[in-house]
Order: C-alpha cells, then structure tokens, then sequence
C-alpha cells in the first residue's frame, strides 16, 4: 500500500503543478487576446483621426483655391466678394 500511496502522492503533486501552469496559461492567452483588441481599436481610431484631419486640410485647401479665384475675378483683395446692387467696397 506504500507504493501505491506513494505513486498516487507523486502523480497528485504533479496534476497540481501542471495544473497551476494550465491555469497560468489560459490567464495569460485571455489577456493577451484583450491586448491585441484594445491595439486593433486604438489602430483604427488612428486611421480614422487620419482620415478626417486629411479631409480637413483637402476642404482648407479647397476653401483657399475658391477664395483666391472669388479675389482674382472680384478684384477685391481683402474681405468677402461684394453682394450683387450693394454698395461696393471702395466707396
């Protein structure tokens, strides 16, 4: 009976240690997958602060091209063109 308590002694220490590894191991894959979608998130939050600042500056550089053409043809160097039958901005 020794030998048997012994052998089942030796086989439950090393259950409880491969166990406590196993245990480990799936706490460890639980948070890494939790890692990996928080960088997925915070990637695409990145791409889509990217996207709207480059839109950003695409309508800023619009605006500028039509307000310098509006200049060109109006003549008028400073402020918004002149309203159609309004005064003119040099009076």
């Amino acid at each position: 009976m020794d030998l048997l308590q012994t052998l089942l002694g030796v086989f439950f220490v090393i259950a409880l240690s491969c166990g406590g590894w196993i245990v480990w191991g799936v706490v460890q894959s639980r948070q890494r997958k939790h890692e990996l979608a928080m960088m997925r998130e915070r990637e695409l939050t990145k791409r889509e602060q990217l996207r709207i600042e480059s839109q950003e500056r695409i309508q800023d550089r619009a605006d500028r091209i039509y307000l310098d053409a509006v200049r060109k043809h109006t003549g008028v160097e400073d402020g918004p063109p002149p309203i159609e039958g309004g005064p003119s901005p040099k009076s």
